[in-house]
C-alpha cells in the first residue's frame, strides 16, 4: 500500500468462505492474505498460545512482506480475576521471534474491569517489555463517561487506546439474522476517536448489508486520513458479524480513503489472488 504508517486488515487471515472466492486454495491462507492486506488481528491467541514451530511457519509465510501481526493477549491474562503472568511471559517469549512482523498487542478487557482495577492493569502492563507496543481496549462505561481515567496508564506505558465502533450494527437494521446473532457479543459504547501516543487502532464493525455502512465508511475514511496526515501509526481492522463480507468491505473502505482530498502515497490494494468478477478492486 506504499505507506509505512497505514495498516489495513481483518479479524483473521483464514476463513473457509474466502478460499477460492478471494484467496487461492493453492497456497497457504496466510500467504494469500498477506499479498493483499498488511496486518491482521490474531484472535486465536486469546484462546491458545501458539507453539514455536507454528510461529516459525507464520514468519516464513510473510517473508518479504511489510506485514504486522496484532495478537490478542490470552484471556488468562486479561479476563481472569487475577492475571496469569506466567501465561503472559510464555506468550511473549513464543511470539518474540516474529520481530519486525509484530504489530501492537491487543490488550482487551471485559466490562467487569473498571477504574478500581487500574492498578492491576498497570502491574500487568509492567510485565510487557518496552519493545512490544500495546493498544488497550476497555468496555466499562466509566472509561467512556470519563475518558481521562485511562490517560495516566496510557502515558506510562506509551500505549494506544482501541476505538471500537459498532454503530453500523446498532443504528442499522437489527432484524438481520447475522446482526441478531452478534449483538450480544458487540458492546454498544460511545466512539472516542482521539489518538494517544501516536498510535491509532480502530476496530470498525460493519453491517452485513453494505448500503447501511456508507456513512460510517466515509466518516472513518476522513478520520483515518487525518490520523495519517498527523503522522500517527494507524491500524484499521474491518469486522462484520459474517467474516465472509470482510475482504470486500475492507476494499470499500480503502477506496474511500484514497479518494479523500489530500491523501497521497496510497495506491489501490494489490489484486486479489483469485480474479474477481466485476473488478472488485
Amino acid at each position: 500500500m506504499a505507506s509505512e504508517s497505514y495498516w489495513l486488515g481483518l479479524p483473521a487471515w483464514a476463513f473457509t468462505g474466502w478460499r477460492g472466492r478471494y484467496f487461492s486454495a493453492s497456497e497457504s491462507p496466510l500467504q494469500g492474505y498477506s499479498r493483499v492486506f498488511n496486518t491482521v488481528e490474531g484472535n486465536t491467541t486469546f484462546y491458545r498460545t501458539p507453539d514455536p514451530a507454528q510461529v516459525t511457519k507464520w514468519r516464513a509465510a510473510v517473508d518479504g512482506c511489510a506485514f504486522k501481526f496484532c495478537f490478542k493477549l490470552p484471556r488468562a491474562v486479561t479476563h481472569e480475576r487475577r492475571p496469569d503472568l506466567d501465561t503472559l511471559r510464555v506468550f511473549l517469549r513464543v511470539i518474540e521471534p516474529l520481530g519486525d512482523h509484530l504489530g501492537p498487542l491487543l490488550v482487551q478487557f471485559p466490562a467487569s474491569v473498571g477504574p478500581a482495577q487500574l492498578p492491576d492493569v498497570g502491574r500487568m502492563l509492567a510485565q510487557v517489555p518496552s519493545e512490544f507496543r500495546c493498544v488497550v481496549e476497555v468496555r466499562h462505561p466509566a472509561f467512556f463517561a470519563e475518558p481521562d481515567l485511562l490517560l495516566p496508564l496510557l502515558h506510562e506505558y506509551q500505549a494506544g487506546r482501541v476505538v471500537m465502533d459498532t454503530r453500523p450494527l446498532y443504528d442499522g437494521d437489527r432484524s438481520h439474522p447475522e446482526v441478531l446473532a452478534a449483538l450480544h457479543e458487540k458492546p454498544d459504547l460511545p466512539v472516542l476517536p482521539e489518538v494517544h501516543n501516536g498510535l491509532a487502532f480502530v476496530r470498525l464493525v460493519l453491517h452485513p448489508e453494505s448500503r447501511q455502512n456508507v456513512a460510517y465508511v466515509g466518516e472513518w475514511a476522513k478520520l483515518i486520513a487525518g490520523y495519517l496526515a498527523a503522522g500517527h501509526d494507524t491500524f484499521m481492522m474491518i469486522h462484520c458479524p459474517n467474516n465472509l463480507h470482510c475482504p470486500e468491505f475492507a476494499a470499500d473502505f480503502h477506496r474511500s480513503l484514497i479518494a479523500r482530498p489530500g491523501v497521497s502515497g496510497l495506491a489501490e490494494l494489490p489484486p486479489w489472488p483469485v480474479p474477481q468478477q466485476g473488478q472488485l478492486l
